[in-house]
């Protein structure tokens, strides 16, 4: 396996246990769709939350951020309208982003999708 490949799945364990610790529940982990995919589906109180993570843990804070262009944006975008279309669900959406750095957990709550 791809060291990359590791670290996300880690850095995906990471922000799970933190996203349980403040209350979410974790509803999926790792969705693959056609065209796009969502690291961590949760709840938030009534809130459908698609949480892109990014784990580097040789960063200083922020510099992970970058990576989550307007193009990382739409395809999870795309992929949490087909998952709610899927399942039938007609909530509140919001997308997310979790970093993971040397120097902790950082999650940078999104606005609507």
């Amino acid at each position: 396996m791809k060291k990359s490949y590791n670290l996300g799945i880690e850095g995906e364990k990471i922000a799970s246990e933190y996203l349980k610790q403040m209350g979410y529940a974790i509803l999926e982990t790792r969705l693959r769709v056609l065209g796009g995919e969502i690291d961590i589906i949760a709840k938030d109180g009534k809130v459908f939350c698609f949480i892109e993570v990014k784990y580097r843990p040789k960063a200083r804070l922020g510099e992970a951020l970058e990576s989550v262009d307007d193009n990382k944006r739409r395809t999870v975008r795309m992929a949490a309208k087909k998952y709610m279309e899927k399942n039938n669900i007609k909530a509140k959406m919001r997308f997310d982003i979790i970093e993971i750095s040397r120097v902790g957990v950082w999650h940078l709550k999104g606005g609507d999708l």
